[in-house]
């Protein structure tokens, strides 16, 4: 990111943020002048709230969830006491982990994940392992491989969390295929030995699938409420400047979380909550969500047809095709190093064009680590920016088989 402030002429394919024109500049102010132009829901909005959140946006939730899971109306009446509302969805992903995780505990995530969630993980002195994923996402052989592996090695009861980014991941634009998703939670049971094993749901691009139909998610199928935790955020649907997400808790979690959430903050950003409350209740929030999918769609479409144009005769060189989110994962040829140490890096640079090292989303184990995957967002360049970014991949990968052994 400093890079690409350092010189404006540099393309980012890096950095995960959202399209800067498509932000809610007007659904924002009407929302905010509805706010304070009533003097009682003014104050109240500018007032303290509570640790687990504003009661109406949560009810709100509730029935939206009710709604996108096809759930019959009141059906999730018994969620409201175990959802809280974050300061957007990372801040649930710590205090997750803050509860449930020791030093030398571990954390089974998808190979590749999100990087900075295994980031926080270490950082609790926790081991995280990686599980292969495929076209489908999180490979359940694999997954259940792992767990028969740790068992036998002594250290299942060490296991407390498989992670997962079920719709359009961050890195690779893959979704948990549908069909997977009950069976997840069933082997996450299943393996509950001697404890819970949860399994985090980590749903911030939800709502941004191109064609707008989404599967029931994970925690639509743990119908006792005691395995998922459902991670959610408008970060990426609506505005991330809001910094507001939301969770429901299995009821184990719910007082350790909302303890650690009231030392971080007393509660998450009041205004906000009243701002979304409002956006959400007058139609703005499914109107930016729509339109978000027509401009993602697009831009996606345009970095694809670029990377084929100027990459798609390159031998070894292939990417993924996502159905919404933010990310296309691009894997080159096994010898070349695409790491901010390896040639393609610096070449990618001398070309003005920057992206995300894939090494940064597998973790150390099992190992050994693949070096030769790249991460790229297509929301912050326009469309021009896209296809001329995808010319500069192509001209650094070029320059570098004369330069690899």
């Amino acid at each position: 990111m400093k890079r690409a402030l350092d010189n404006p002429r540099l393309i980012s394919l890096a950095a995960g943020f959202v399209d800067p024109a498509s932000l809610p500049i007007d659904p924002t102010r009407r929302a905010v002048d509805a706010v304070l132009g009533d003097p009682a829901s003014g104050r109240k909005a500018l007032q303290y709230g509570t640790t687990i959140g504003d009661p109406s946006l949560r009810s709100r939730l509730v029935r939206r969830l009710e709604l996108e899971e096809n759930a019959l109306p009141g059906q999730f009446e018994g969620v409201l006491p175990r959802m809280v509302v974050t300061n957007g969805s990372q801040q649930l992903l710590y205090l997750v982990a803050e509860a449930l995780l020791d030093p030398g505990d571990i954390v089974l995530v998808e190979s590749p994940t999100y990087f900075v969630f295994m980031g926080l993980i270490e950082a609790r002195g926790a081991r995280v392992i990686g599980v292969e994923t495929d076209q489908g996402g999180l490979n359940l052989e694999a997954l259940e491989a792992t767990l028969e592996r740790l068992e036998a090695e002594g250290d299942l009861p060490r296991v407390k969390l498989i992670y997962t980014v079920s719709e359009h991941s961050n890195p690779t634009g893959i979704s948990l295929a549908e069909d997977r998703r009950a069976p997840l939670v069933e082997l996450a049971n299943r393996w509950s030995k001697d404890h819970q094993i949860f399994v985090l749901e980590d749903a911030a691009y939800r709502g941004l699938s191109f064609s707008g139909r989404e599967p029931s998610s994970v925690w639509r199928h743990d119908e006792e409420g005691r395995c998922v935790i459902l991670a959610r955020t408008f970060s990426k649907s609506f505005s991330p400047g809001l910094k507001t997400g939301f969770g429901v808790l299995p009821e184990a979690l719910v007082d350790p979380v909302l303890s650690l959430k009231g030392d971080h903050d007393f509660g998450s950003n009041n205004f906000a909550q009243a701002v979304l409350d409002r956006a959400l209740a007058d139609g703005s929030y499914d109107a930016q969500v729509a339109w978000l999918r027509e401009v993602y769609r697009t831009k996606c479409d345009v970095l694809l047809g670029a990377l084929e144009e100027h990459l798609g005769d390159v031998e070894g060189v292939s990417w993924t095709v996502p159905t919404g989110g933010l990310y296309i994962w691009l894997t080159v040829p096994e010898w070349l190093d695409t790491g901010k140490d390896g040639p393609l890096f610096s070449r990618a640079l001398e070309h003005e064009v920057l992206y995300v090292p894939g090494v940064y989303a597998f973790a150390d184990e099992p190992g050994p680590v693949p070096t030769n995957h790249a991460r790229l967002c297509f929301g912050v360049p326009d469309e021009d920016q896209l296809r001329e970014g995808a010319r500069r991949l192509a001209g650094a990968l070029a320059s570098c088989g004369e330069h690899v052994a």
